[in-house]
């Protein structure tokens, strides 16, 4: 400030003798008034300099001020979307999950016995007890989920990890005896509490996955959406742990291996149920090819799995197996058809709801399911808040020397257990199912849905059932 001051007085005095000088001594100090006005323009581009760097330090202050600022958002924001970083460290955190409420309303049939959402294998058959109640009306609250997600920079590439749970388990009752329709009514009695389980645990670094999450066997992208939980039947719905592997070219597409984990599920003929003499020796193994396309995309997939039993049914094996080939196409708009057709021989638990092998103790064979189902969907989008989908799923099992054996040991058709005949059990010939609903977002971050769903189920000996209900959804996500 004092040096502004000295400059400005020197400016004054310059001036001041410059004016000051007689006309008779103009000639003579013509040298002394060129250094004057030389000094004077000196001072000038000093007191311009002075302005200028003030200006520079402001603009400097303020761009310090903006990395500051951002150095700390930088500390916040993570490297995936919609998290944040772990204060000194380059792991990046992601929260997310979904707080949702079905609502259901029965109008053919009694399902809750075996699950609130649609279950269609097990539809009551007519003339049966469950197939004459009707109007059956529940909420439930249990499919919400919570989930993390965590990215870390490796030499090898981004480690990902992701660990996700939901509520879609046993009642929570503080009794393991009681399960099924009495397992809900003591919990539904009180607080409705249900046991929380595993859904998603993996770590991904490049093309290795390893740990729990889809099966490679599912195509979960073009698996069309339901406001039913369960979704269509005639595919694959399946999770389990696993080492994948991933190839990944820009022109061919991705071509996936991958070695799961692999359980033996074969029935005993004597009573229909699970073997606890069934294990497996080696994993499954499944190959996928995927790839985009601009109308869309497609799928192929193939699965081989190990049926075992060693025990006291006997000691005998087979290896099952299952194809599925999926896609998507672009229609007008937003529109889009998808679709998936999956069959096997043995495919088992790769398949919706059915058993898939038993154990013939008569002639010491292992006999397995034929099957092929077929799902279809289309999603017409009206706008960004609001979108219907139509889909439809079937599926069929063919004679093979399980069905001979399922109506040889008196499970063809509606079963006898503990003394009454429940209608629903039996092994089916066919099922079918059809969802028609819409979803509507009144903001980016809720849901609301509401289906139509109706559905039938004819068993070996031609019995058949059906079901008819209306599902509402309300669901709050954060991302």
């Amino acid at each position: 400030m004092m040096k502004r001051k000295k400059i400005v007085l020197a400016l004054v005095a310059a001036g001041l003798c410059a004016g000051a000088l007689p006309a008779h001594a103009a000639a003579g100090d013509a040298d002394r008034i060129a250094q004057l006005e030389k000094q004077l323009k000196m001072l000038q581009e000093q007191v311009e300099a002075m302005k200028k760097s003030a200006a520079t330090s402001q603009e400097v202050a303020d761009l310090r001020d903006q990395v500051t600022a951002q150095g700390k958002e930088a500390v916040v924001a993570g490297d995936i979307p919609n998290s944040f970083r772990i204060p000194g460290s380059d792991t990046s955190i992601h929260l997310y999950g979904i707080a949702e409420m079905n609502m259901i309303r029965e109008f053919k049939g009694d399902n809750g016995n075996n699950d609130y959402s649609t279950f269609a294998p097990y539809i009551p058959l007519r003339g049966s007890t469950l197939a004459s109640r009707k109007g059956e009306t529940y909420l439930t609250g249990r499919t919400s989920r919570i989930g993390i997600e965590g990215a870390t920079p490796t030499p090898y590439g981004v480690a990902m990890v992701k660990i996700e749970g939901d509520f879609a388990n046993d009642p929570r009752t503080g009794n393991s005896q009681l399960n099924g329709k009495l397992g809900n009514i003591q919990t539904q009695q009180g607080t409705n509490s249900y046991d929380f389980r595993l859904r998603h645990a993996y770590l991904q670094v490049g093309p290795w996955l390893f740990g729990q999450t889809w099966s490679t066997f599912m195509d979960v992208d073009n698996t069309p959406e339901t406001v039913d939980f369960n979704g269509p039947i005639g595919s694959t719905f399946i999770r389990q742990p696993q080492i994948r592997y991933t190839y990944a070219t820009p022109q061919y597409g991705n071509f996936s291996a991958a070695l799961e984990n692999s359980v033996s599920y074969v029935l005993r003929s004597s009573d229909w149920s699970a073997s606890t003499d069934g294990f497996s020796k080696s994993p499954d193994f499944i190959v996928r090819w995927d790839k985009p396309y601009n109308w869309g995309s497609m799928s192929l997939r193939a699965v081989s799995h190990e049926l075992r039993v060693q025990g006291a049914l006997g000691d005998q094996s087979r290896r099952g197996y299952g194809l599925a080939a999926s896609g998507q196409i672009k229609t007008v708009g937003d529109d889009f058809i998808s679709w998936i057709v999956t069959g096997g021989n043995g495919i088992g638990r790769y398949f919706n709801y059915i058993e898939g092998a038993a154990y013939n103790s008569a002639t010491n064979t292992i006999e397995m399911e034929k099957v092929l189902g077929l799902v279809l969907g289309y999603q017409h989008k009206v706008s960004d808040q609001l979108r219907f989908n139509f889909v439809y799923g079937t599926q069929k099992s063919y004679n093979s020397g399980y069905t001979d054996l399922a109506i040889a040991s008196g499970y063809g058709g509606s079963v006898t257990q503990n003394g009454s005949d429940q209608g629903q059990f039996g092994v089916n010939r066919r099922v079918s199912q059809l969802h028609i609903g819409g979803i509507y977002n009144p903001v980016k971050v809720v849901d609301i849905g509401l289906e139509y769903i109706y559905g039938k189920r004819e068993t070996l000996l031609g019995e058949k059932g059906d079901m008819s209900r209306v599902n509402f959804l309300a669901r709050y996500n954060f991302n």
